[in-house]
């Protein structure tokens, strides 16, 4: 598991400045193409600690990390662990080009969703979680349960 400093105050930071061992976990460094990719995006990736939003998310304009206080705080290890996994695969494909954003599909319908989310599921068979804790966390207000369904069944869930 990734270590997280959860004392980190609202601002500014790196990524290992709140996930101090990220580059050690094998997930994160599937995530890149090459080493120094990885090292390159741990250098330049902001991290913005705020109230807003109140989970994690990556900003389609400049790909900065956008972590809620109160998330980071709070959450459970595992699901801030899945989380950064899951917006860094968003970070590689913001700095790809992709639109994370595109809304004229449905959340669970984006390709950028379904490879973040694919890379997460497999980070959570391989730290040990059940497919009803993964579904659990796929489960996330702003997908119906139609959704979360569709979601689950396009990730070999349930």
């Amino acid at each position: 598991m990734i270590k997280i400093n959860r004392n980190a105050s609202h601002g500014q930071y790196l990524i290992a400045d709140i996930f101090p061992d990220i580059k050690q976990n094998r997930a994160v460094r599937e995530i890149f193409d090459t080493p120094e990719e990885l090292d390159e995006v741990l250098r330049q990736t902001r991290v913005l600690i705020s109230d807003q939003p109140s989970y994690m998310r990556v900003d389609n304009d400049d790909g900065s990390i956008l972590i809620g206080r109160h998330h980071l705080e709070h959450a459970d290890r595992v699901i801030l662990h899945l989380d950064i996994i899951h917006e860094l695969v968003h970070v590689r494909q913001h700095r790809r080009g992709l639109d994370l954003y595109d809304r004229s599909r449905a959340y669970v319908d984006r390709p950028t969703e379904i490879e973040a989310y694919a890379l997460t599921v497999k980070e959570a068979r391989r730290i040990g979680l059940s497919d009803h804790q993964i579904l659990n966390y796929l489960s996330v207000e702003w997908v119906t349960p139609q959704e979360h369904d569709r979601l689950a069944k396009r990730l070999g869930i349930g």
